[in-house]
Order: structure tokens, then sequence, then C-alpha cells
């Protein structure tokens, strides 16, 4: 974005549209216990100059110098076949631009901010962005924690100790499995953590049952990706008895689905506003960039919709996945993970 100065948005398919780019001045990074630096593209053509929080100028770098960086360190990177692996050049780069970190912060949804010329308005505006890369393994949307588990009741009795030494690969799937088989459903009871729901409810008062509907679904076996999920449910009419019809349920979905990416986390309430309040940058696997801005938020629930689902974090970390007992009643836990799809 330094040397080309623009960025393009995308179509649902992450296809550029030509006709709808952005063109940047400046770019706003801040690092924990650095501080802020800004990279002004704007004031001369060739340049980059680099400016600390307090507006002192700190450094000034030709584009040109760091052009041919930036293919080098793309191709080492897509061509490892480890995880973890050093590249000389990208410290180098990291070292002219006065760079410590390279990602931002969890807490942080926007890892940076982009000062725009906003050709629809048109003015200039300052928006964090939040960037996904689609180079290396899949990413997560919402990341699992224990704040993200919903609890169920069963609703008929089970031997407990059967269903919980099932210790397959897909232990979890394989004891839901297990427990329909002894003629038990299960019923959604409340989440974990009273905070995660509250900001599911900003979404709809009945939001936590379809979300937990939907993990039934996905535990079961009978799809994983959130598309497939909602084509289920309608299918076996469970939107029905929930009250709400198919094109309201994927609404809702890609509606929740944007306030993740955006701004809303599981454990800290959520105002409703966005945090990453620009949009999203992907990289893609050819290393060209698009983003989804405001204006294109349309395009935006598409793509989040059909390239997402849902995915299987560690029951032991989170403790999920096995019946107990309470009150004389069973339970179950099932945790919410949502992860791109490669």
């Amino acid at each position: 974005m330094l040397t080309e100065g623009n960025l393009f948005a995308a179509d649902k398919n992450l296809n550029k549209i030509q006709a709808k780019y952005f063109e940047i001045f400046k770019i706003r990074r801040e690092e924990s216990g650095v501080g802020e630096k800004t990279y002004d593209i704007s004031t001369v053509p060739e340049e980059i100059i680099i400016f600390d929080e307090s507006g002192e100028e700190l450094a000034k770098i030709n584009k040109s110098e760091i052009t041919t960086k930036i293919k080098t360190i793309f191709d080492k990177i897509k061509n490892s076949s480890t995880n973890t692996f050093a590249i000389p050049v990208a410290q180098e780069l990291m070292s002219d631009l006065l760079c410590k970190q390279i990602k931002a912060g969890n807490d942080r949804k926007a890892d940076l901010h982009l000062m725009l010329y906003d050709r629809i308005t048109p003015n200039t505006k300052d928006l964090g962005f939040s960037i996904k890369s689609m180079l290396g393994s899949a990413s997560t949307l919402l990341n699992p924690s224990q704040a993200t588990n919903f609890t169920y009741k069963l609703i008929g009795r089970v031997n407990n100790e059967k269903i919980n030494t099932i210790n397959t690969k897909s232990k979890i799937r394989d004891r839901v499995e297990e427990i329909s088989n002894e003629g038990a459903t299960l019923e959604f009871v409340d989440l974990e953590n009273n905070e995660f729901k509250n900001n599911l409810v900003m979404t709809d008062l009945a939001f936590p049952k379809m979300i937990a509907e939907s993990l039934k679904v996905f535990y079961s076996g009978k799809a994983n990706n959130l598309k497939d999920v909602s084509d289920v449910l309608e299918k076996e009419g469970t939107l029905k008895k929930i009250g709400i019809s198919k094109n309201a349920f994927d609404y809702k979905i890609k509606n929740f689905l944007v306030n993740i990416a955006l701004g809303m986390t599981p454990t800290h309430e959520w105002d409703g506003y966005s945090q990453a309040y620009g949009g999203y940058i992907i990289v893609k696997e050819d290393g060209e960039l698009v983003c989804y801005h405001l204006y294109n938020r349309d395009e935006f629930q598409d793509y989040l919709f059909e390239n997402t689902k849902f995915d299987t974090p560690s029951s032991t970390r989170y403790r999920y996945g096995s019946v107990y007992d309470k009150n004389e009643e069973s339970y179950i836990k099932l945790n919410l993970q949502i992860r791109f799809i490669k």
C-alpha cells in the first residue's frame, strides 16, 4: 500500500472491483511500548516520510528501495515448506520502516489506520482496518474460549461414563452422536459467559438460541459451513420452530459475522460500534490486496457468510464436550469457533 498508494474494493468472491478504489495518503500503526508512527506518502511522490506520534520526522525512504524487498518477502512466504522460518530481507525492511512488531495486540480489531481519499463522498477519512491473509493456514474469525461455551440439557437419560470415554479423533461429534443413539436430545439452556450472551442479544433477542441450534447441526456432523448449516436448519424445520424465516436467519447471521469481524469480542461488552471501522483488507494467495469497506458492506456480508465455517477447538483447553450431572439433570457444553474456509 505504501508503494502503490491505493486499495481496491472486492466483490463477494474476492474479485477486484476496478471502478471502486481508495487513494491512500497516510498509514498509521501503533506498537505496544513503542507508540504510534505515521507513514506519509502524500507529500513527496516517490518518498515515504515517517513521523512519530508528536509529529516529529523520524526518517525518509524512497519507495523504490522497498518494492523489490516486498516481492522477495512474498516469494519466501509462499514457497516455504515450514511454519516458522527467518526472512532476513523482511527484518531489513522492518528496520527501514522503524517497525518493531508485525501484529496488532489481541485486544485490537484494527491492525492499522489508513487516511483515505474517499471518491464517493468525496473527502478524506482516517479509518481502521483489520487484515486477514490467505497465505498459510486458514485464520479464525471468532477465536474460541470458555466464554464461547453453550450449555445444553439432555432430555432423556444416557450412560455418562460410556459417552465420556469416547476418545476418537472426532470425539465431540461422536459423543453427540452417541447421545442421540441412546435416545436423548439436546435442549439449549444458556451461555457460559453473560458478556457474550449480551453481545449476541444485540443482534436479536433470540440469537443465542439461533447459534445454539446451529452448533447442534455442526456437532451432529450434518454441516460445517455456515451457509450449509442454514440450509439444514430450514430443511429440518428448526427455523420454523424458532419462528424465523430462512431469509431473516441468514440476514442476522451475516450481521453477526460482520459484528465479529469489525468490533465484537466474546468477553468485552460491545457498544454496537466497529473498532475496525473502515473494514477488512484481504491478502490473497497471489499477493494482491483487496478490501471490504463500509460502502461495500453487502459484498462483505456475503463473503463472510459463504467463506466461514464452524470448527472444533481443544475440548481440554476450553472445558466442553463431556456429559455431567447437576441437580439430577445431565448437561453438556459445546464450543463456538468460526474459521475462514481456505
